[in-house]
């Protein structure tokens, strides 16, 4: 079983060569910004985060029995392994669809690029041009922007 720690390093390690952001062309980068904090909010109100304990699957290993040639046994004692606990957030799933509808409601698409390298030269525009073969993401600051270099 992979445990939730290590599926999410593993996620983002993947996740690291492209960028996912909502994308309707022609729109204002304020304007999809304003729309996903609106989607968010409403998304959170419908379901709030609702933290609950979990545990790992426990599993027993039998103790084994060993003879020697004499006819000498011995016995292991046997034991659990796993059992931790962890939490999750139920609703997580829940909120991260209902953002995704409201924002495929307004208009907009999830598009996955490519990172703009820091040699390319870009034209910042406050309005998403058409996806191309050349487009990419630059980001700064926490916002990010999609440009066509």
């Amino acid at each position: 079983m992979i445990r939730p720690a290590a599926f999410a390093l593993t996620f983002l390690t993947l996740a690291a060569c492209n960028v996912t952001e909502y994308y309707a062309e022609g729109r204002s980068v304020a304007d999809r910004d304003r729309d996903i904090a609106l989607c968010e909010a409403e998304a959170v109100s419908a379901y709030p985060p609702s933290i609950v304990t979990l545990y790992t699957p426990r599993i027993f290993h039998p103790g084994q029995t060993t003879c020697d040639a004499a006819g000498n046994c011995v016995t292991s004692a046997g034991y659990w392994e796993g059992g931790d606990p962890y939490s999750e957030d139920v609703n997580e799933d829940l909120r991260r669809r209902a953002i995704a509808g409201c924002m495929g409601g307004r208009g907009y698409a999830r598009v996955s690029l490519p990172v703009c390298s820091s040699d390319q030269p870009v034209r910042a525009s406050t309005i998403m041009a058409p996806l191309t073969d050349d487009t990419c993401v630059v980001r700064s600051g926490g916002a990010s922007m999609i440009v066509n270099p």
